[in-house]
């Protein structure tokens, strides 16, 4: 691989890693939406309940999975320097070492630097779910309220962070805002799905005990 496919490489995977998390956040939020009466309404969190019930092992784990994911992928994207084989914001910024200029490269450190600073309590944050609940569980189990605004909004700035580097890098963007609308549109189509299924095998074992 040239070093120039390994700078693409290296923005394709933590671009890609990032929209993953975005996708699993909006999961996890989805999921904990559809059961939340003050969210969805009562009849239908009740309704959302009873089927995560029927399916609970499916569904507590995709609910732990796709919370563990967008926290350690958060997390290991603002990583001061990452580990060797990790991708990380810091490894980010030096494929543009060779394309921009001294000024050039402190101007947009500072722009990524002043993003930074304008999330850094969720960072913080962040970081200390990473710890807790994801590379290391503790056992004093205490209540950690997330903030979905203050997700998005730390999103929106990793976001900006990308088109940033990839701009100067190579004049690209890319926007992520369909990937809740998609995410929630998937959910809603699992759910109905799983109602009309279940609806069904149960006709289909009434109407085999009734021809025995």
């Amino acid at each position: 691989m040239t070093e120039a496919e390994e700078k693409r490489n290296l923005f394709d995977i933590t671009a890609n890693r990032m929209y993953s998390a975005l996708s699993a956040f909006y999961m996890w939020k989805g999921l904990s939406q559809a059961i939340n009466i003050n969210t969805a309404g009562e009849e239908e969190a009740k309704k959302k309940v009873e089927i995560m019930n029927q399916y609970r092992y499916f569904f507590h784990q995709v609910l732990v999975s796709a919370y563990k994911s967008f926290v350690a992928d958060l997390s290991i994207f603002f990583d001061r320097e990452g580990y060797k084989d990790t991708f990380s914001l810091g490894k980010l910024l030096k494929i543009l070492e060779e394309e921009l200029t001294g000024d050039e490269l402190n101007e947009i450190t500072q722009q990524v630097n002043q993003i930074k600073g304008k999330h850094g309590v969720t960072i913080n944050f962040i970081r200390e779910l990473r710890n807790a609940d994801v590379a290391h569980q503790t056992l004093q189990v205490q209540s950690r309220k997330v903030v979905y605004d203050d997700i998005e909004k730390l999103f929106s700035g990793v976001q900006e962070i990308l088109n940033l580097i990839s701009y100067r890098y190579d004049r690209s963007r890319s926007l992520w805002s369909h990937v809740e609308r998609d995410v929630l549109h998937h959910l809603n189509w699992l759910f109905d799905n799983l109602e009309r299924g279940e609806k069904v095998r149960l006709m289909e074992i009434d109407q085999k005990y009734k021809n025995l």
